[in-house]
């Protein structure tokens, strides 16, 4: 299943640079994202406050820690706001052809359930790298303080491609399960809600009483509810390279398979709307 040879991701990406979103979300996305590291970069330099933590109480901050605070501060800021648009291009992509009517005209097609669920995933994971990608200059401003490298924007870049293509796939669930789109983008956003705060809550509670710090000393149960965490699992990319295992690679076990079973959903789901029509 290619991208060229697909007509739908053709239409939904046409569709999609047509209309005033297709330049007003990026414009208000990364003016957010300078704001944010604008606001941070002086907090950071600023003699007093907050440079006293981050420089160890020292006079001067280091050129280094000025990197490493405005790379977390993008990423994190990067991670939030692309939580927040992924619903609104995911959730609606098939329930929209319900509402119009034109589904029961897809599934008569050509083109099969598979294909279209991977027109409408292509198409929507694709405008949201689209975003990534336009953040990346931003992300990429410590270099010039340094603290960080090629490989710490790599890794951050694959992990929240990771998560992006995991909220996708659920969004596009939920679109195949409702028939409307108001209700798909609601449902998704209490998804991502749950997923970011539900696993720390669990933890919290699961921790508490313990004396080590570690996540390794919460029950087993409670690690893998953090291991859904897509926030969690941008942290984890952030360690070294030799420290990526365990971490980092249960959560990229625990998004694949929620991914694997999203997709499987959607495509019975979407099956069944041709039976229903």
């Amino acid at each position: 299943m290619s991208l060229s040879g697909n007509p739908m991701i053709q239409k939904e990406l046409r569709q999609r640079m047509r209309e005033r979103r297709g330049w007003i979300l990026p414009s208000l996305y990364l003016v957010a994202l300078s704001a944010v590291v604008c606001l941070v970069y002086y907090m950071i330099t600023e003699p007093r406050g907050y440079s006293d933590v981050i420089s160890y109480n020292s006079t001067e901050t280091q050129g280094y820690q000025v990197g490493v605070g405005l790379f977390l501060a993008a990423a994190y800021t990067q991670l939030g706001l692309l939580l927040l648009l992924a619903p609104i291009f995911s959730a609606g992509a098939l329930t929209i052809e319900k509402e119009q009517r034109t589904l029961a005209g897809l599934l008569t097609s050509l083109l099969g359930p598979a294909k279209i669920w991977w027109g409408k995933f292509a198409a929507s994971l694709l405008f949201v790298l689209l975003l990534l990608v336009a953040g990346l200059p931003i992300l990429t401003v410590a270099f010039a303080f340094g603290g960080i490298g090629i490989w710490e924007v790599f890794i951050t870049t694959l992990t929240m491609v990771i998560i992006l293509g995991t909220m996708s796939a659920i969004g596009l669930y939920w679109s195949s399960a409702f028939r409307r789109s108001v209700h798909a983008t609601a449902v998704s956003y209490v998804t991502v809600i749950v997923l970011t705060v539900v696993p720390w809550i669990i933890y919290i509670v699961a921790a508490t009483g313990t004396r080590d710090d570690s996540v390794y000393s919460v029950p087993y149960w409670a690690r893998f509810a953090l291991y859904a965490n897509p926030v969690f699992f941008l942290t984890t990319s952030f360690v070294p390279r030799a420290q990526l295992y365990p971490a980092w690679c249960w959560c990229l076990v625990v998004f694949i398979s929620v991914s694997v079973l999203c997709v499987l959903l959607a495509l019975r789901n979407i099956r069944r709307s041709g039976d229903i029509s």
